[in-house]
């Protein structure tokens, strides 16, 4: 009911705190069609998607001492895409909305704020847009568990705080990672934002995973870790690559607000050189050591912890923001060199699919580590897009150079000129 209100996920009170126009904690999914997108028909359709995802119906209000969600009723209004992605939502340009969505030519995009949801979430809710779209053209699909239609009653686990039912006050928090290298690259101006995106075949590399018993996500993982090594083999810290976790198969929820936590790929270049083989390795064993719930429901404790001690709860929110900001600067910031995230395969119905010609996302910017990279795989295609709000592009260059090496030859996509110069020699 609108007006109702609910706490903010433990996640989504960290974005909020960080919420600034160099790290603005809004991330993209979208889908491109084989057809031009009618505006008018997808507001029509986001109209009705809407109502079935009260979780998205809300505004993000100020409190004395924390962020809070508000429920409000309505649609957000479709919009034409002029500017760079991701840009921090602002009450002048959405309104009171947490989303945005953007229509381009044949593509759909949805841009949310990690208040109010991770890159699964966003994917429920996108790939329910495009399904209701396509049958405002005429275009149907049976029904299927893996797709929300608007007439789908509202399963109550889909707004839970999956963080707090889970969290054990009983165990020890997790040990602190050593602090890693940083790239090091000027920034680009506020709200600019290079995007480089590497069309690659499924195929070879689901045979290269398969052939080094390793899941593809640390295949991605270790050809990041050999790039870094391959433009920085002198440095003094360790690389750490941060992979957000999808939690909801772990602990068995339902939830459509975030739940994740991340896992963390490294090697320390102080200890030698390494093959690519010893790599994969180290993140295999060091990633599935990290994906239990023993591991990770040491992360919940840590962080749902913080949140319930009485004494932050009690510190007024002018003073928490600032110190959040420091304290994850300092704690998870500077522990990582970059981002990972892999949403996976998009599985949709044929009768959808015929119409679908692929789907990307966009991670977040992030002021803590420079450049992000997400991968978002669909039919025989994986799509590697790299986000970055510093000038360099020498870690992209140098992850698609090593895709090449390894017989895997990406097509480079990006949405600046200069870039695409520089990474021409890849593709």
């Amino acid at each position: 009911m609108a007006g109702s209100w609910r706490r903010l996920d433990n996640a989504a009170r960290v974005f909020a705190a960080l919420s600034s126009r160099r790290t603005t904690t809004v991330f993209r999914v979208a889908v491109t069609l084989r057809s031009a997108v009618d505006a008018a028909v997808l507001q029509r359709a986001l109209d009705a998607v809407m109502s079935r995802f009260p979780c998205f119906r809300v505004r993000l209000r100020t409190g004395a001492f924390w962020h809070y969600l508000e429920e409000i009723g309505g649609a957000p209004e479709v919009r034409t895409e002029l500017r760079a992605p991701c840009r921090r939502m602002t009450r002048e340009e959405d309104g009171p909305w947490q989303l945005r969505v953007l229509v381009y030519d044949r593509r759909i995009s949805v841009e949310f704020s990690h208040a109010i949801t991770d890159g699964a979430g966003a994917m429920a809710f996108l790939t329910s847009l495009l399904a209701e779209y396509l049958a405002e053209r005429g275009v149907t699909a049976p029904p299927t568990a893996a797709l929300i239609r608007p007439t789908d009653p509202v399963h109550p686990e889909e707004a839970e705080d999956a963080y707090r039912r889970f969290y054990d006050p009983g165990i020890p928090p997790p040990p602190l990672a050593p602090r890693a290298f940083r790239l090091p690259s000027a920034p680009l101006p506020d709200d600019e934002l290079r995007v480089m995106t590497g069309v690659v075949p499924l195929a070879p590399l689901r045979e290269l995973s398969r052939a080094h018993q390793v899941t593809l996500t640390e295949l991605l993982a270790s050809v990041l870790l050999a790039a870094l090594t391959d433009i920085a083999p002198n440095a003094r810290r360790p690389f750490a690559v941060m992979i957000p976790v999808n939690l909801r198969t772990l602990y068995r929820s339902r939830t459509l607000r975030n739940f994740f936590l991340s896992v963390t790929a490294s090697i320390d270049p102080r200890l030698g050189s390494y093959t690519f083989e010893e790599i994969l390795h180290e993140v295999h064993h060091s990633v599935q050591g990290q994906i239990t719930a023993k591991s990770i429901s040491r992360q919940i404790r840590r962080n749902v912890g913080a949140e319930r001690n009485p004494i932050i709860r009690h510190i007024p929110l002018v003073l928490k923001v600032p110190a959040k900001r420091r304290l994850y600067a300092w704690r998870w910031g500077a522990r990582y060199t970059t981002a990972l995230s892999n949403l996976g395969a998009v599985r949709i119905p044929p009768e959808l699919a015929a119409h679908v010609e692929r789907f990307e996302a966009i991670p977040n910017p992030s002021a803590a580590h420079g450049v992000g990279c997400a991968a978002v795989g669909f039919g025989d295609s994986l799509l590697i897009i790299f986000a970055s709000i510093v000038g360099g592009v020498e870690l992209q260059r140098a992850f698609f150079t090593r895709l090449r090496r390894m017989g895997i030859t990406p097509r480079i996509e990006t949405n600046e000129e200069s870039a695409w110069r520089t990474a021409h020699g890849v593709a």
